[in-house]
């Protein structure tokens, strides 16, 4: 076994020497793109890794390397690389033209996600979930008259300022530029508190509604339970307050109509992305129809007026993929494939507590549906504990298992997503991996090195 110190080095050498493309063109990359990807969690050390091709449960980068890919462009490949199904669609719709004002193609996708998702009585199609959070709390204050929004610790909503608070266990906002008077509506509670947010629906009357995402993706994965879901819709609709799910994770993920049809808990309004368009961009607002009809030009009269619009929300090729990848959630759901995939997540679960276990590192994971995430610690569970860890041993984990052709996640991630395309012999290849890596380095003691 190769010692701590030595690990960190053999590792990043293995890197290096693996990619050397990638390397070259993260020197031109920084010349061209900010920080030398599209996006911060693209990026780690020692530099990116770009990506050529996918295709079912694998990519290929540009030096020609084959990985097993458990990170799925964040989670909206649930069938995996260019299914055919969703890729025939998009082909049988290109004679359209990329965008023409209100296709046909919407009304289809709207009745779609009306068979599947249970709050979806009217729908609103956008191009992201940042885009679809911000139109579901306009949709909240203008229906109800009322300016604050209820958020959770660890939950992540995206990327508008207002949002971008709360996101670990403190207050701070995530990143400079985000202006306090951006987040003064926002009432920040600990997720699983009822008698907080009782108390706190007593105590405010200005609450337009209550924001969560039923998996607690972001703060680690630490999820809902049916109870608590329905704890919190009694709370809401008893003081007047609207409940809105964001399932931009869990949306068609947990079943084809989201956590809301796997807990049996409705929203008042609920958000939907990644998974919707299969990789396309593509996202939407559903909601119960007497809160949606603010945004309605033909509303009843006295109702408040929402805008909201948006030059691609008509994309041909999302909305081809949207309707496709709701069809095939739902033939996989009756197939049993659900059920499968969620234990086949338990299985690569199961599998990587006991690797680290038979090496005595620290370990635990988190699992939803056909969701992980991994920590590297041996303090009690927890979103609080675990919430500012040291990152580096568990990027180092991921860079390894890189190195030997396993995308488990990007190393600034965390997050683990199977999709329908893996198989039983992916997740024993991603084991056995696994296995390797942790008997080759020092992982438990770069983890008591590190604090954690």
């Amino acid at each position: 076994m190769v010692h701590s110190g030595e690990s960190r080095d053999a590792i990043l050498r293995a890197y290096r020497e693996r990619t050397p493309r990638s390397a070259a063109l993260y020197s031109t990359a920084r010349d061209v793109l900010a920080g030398g990807t599209t996006g911060n969690l693209r990026h780690f050390a020692p530099y990116p890794l770009y990506f050529k091709t996918g295709l079912g449960s694998r990519m290929t980068d540009i030096d020609g390397n084959h990985y097993i890919d458990c990170f799925l462009c964040n989670g909206p490949l649930l069938p995996g690389h260019r299914h055919a199904r969703i890729e025939q669609a998009v082909r049988e719709h290109a004679g359209v033209g990329p965008l023409v004002p209100n296709p046909e193609l919407a009304v289809q996708a709207a009745q779609a996600m009306q068979r599947v998702v249970p709050c979806a009585e009217r729908v609103r199609f956008l191009n992201s979930g940042t885009e679809a959070v911000m139109t579901a709390v306009r949709v909240a204050r203008a229906h109800s008259g009322k300016p604050a929004i209820v958020k959770f610790f660890g939950h992540y909503h995206g990327q508008d300022d207002q949002f971008l608070v709360g996101l670990d266990a403190s207050r701070a906002p995530f990143g400079a530029g985000v202006p306090s008077d951006a987040y003064a509506n926002i009432r920040l509670l600990r997720h699983g508190d009822i008698a907080a947010l009782e108390e706190t629906l007593e105590r405010h009357h200005d609450i337009a509604a209550v924001m969560l995402d039923p998996a607690m993706h972001s703060g680690g994965l630490w999820g809902s339970s049916r109870e608590y879901l329905a704890a919190v819709r009694e709370i809401t609709a008893r003081y007047g307050v609207l409940l809105v799910f964001d399932e931009v994770i869990t949306g068609f993920r947990l079943a084809p109509g989201g956590a809301q049809q796997l807990y049996g808990v409705t929203p008042d309004i609920a958000t939907f992305a990644k998974a919707i368009g299969a990789g396309e961009k593509l996202a939407a607002v559903a909601g119960r129809e007497a809160v949606m009809r603010v945004l309605d030009p033909e509303r009843p009269a006295g109702t408040p007026f929402v805008f909201q619009s948006g030059t691609g929300n008509d994309g041909t090729s999302a909305l081809a993929a949207g309707v496709a990848a709701i069809a095939l959630y739902e033939d996989l759901y009756r197939a049993g494939e659900y059920a499968l995939l969620a234990a086949r997540a338990q299985c690569l679960a199961d599998g990587l507590r006991s690797a680290f276990a038979a090496r005595g590192v620290p370990f635990h994971a988190n699992q939803i549906g056909p969701m992980l995430q991994l920590f590297l610690s041996g303090a009690a569970p927890g979103f609080e504990a675990f919430a500012n860890l040291p990152a580096e041993p568990l990027q180092l984990f991921y860079l390894a298992l890189i190195n030997e052709g396993v995308l488990l996640s990007l190393p600034t991630s965390n997050h683990i997503y199977l999709s329908f395309a893996h198989t039983d012999a992916d997740i024993a290849r991603v084991l056995d991996r696994t296995a390797h890596v942790l008997g080759r380095y020092d992982f438990a003691q770069i983890v008591r090195e590190a604090g954690s």
